[in-house]
């Protein structure tokens, strides 16, 4: 990869509309939300294995734990 390449994906990472986020309700008390990221809006055909995160959030909104 070059630093121009390094730059692009740099800046597509930091669009959120690059994002695609997703809820499950565990219960009412427990929700996970995904965010993992669509490189290909970028027009980037790169596969990143540690990109977006998982957050377990309580019902009163607070983040319990991310990974």
């Amino acid at each position: 990869m070059t630093t121009d390449h390094d730059e692009r994906l740099s800046q597509c990472l930091s669009r959120w509309d690059t994002f695609d986020t997703s809820v499950l309700k565990a219960d009412d008390n427990l929700f996970f939300v995904r965010f993992f990221p669509d490189l290909s809006r970028c027009g980037i055909n790169d596969i990143i294995l540690d990109a977006g995160a998982v957050y377990a959030i309580d019902g009163q909104g607070r983040i319990l734990d991310v990974q």
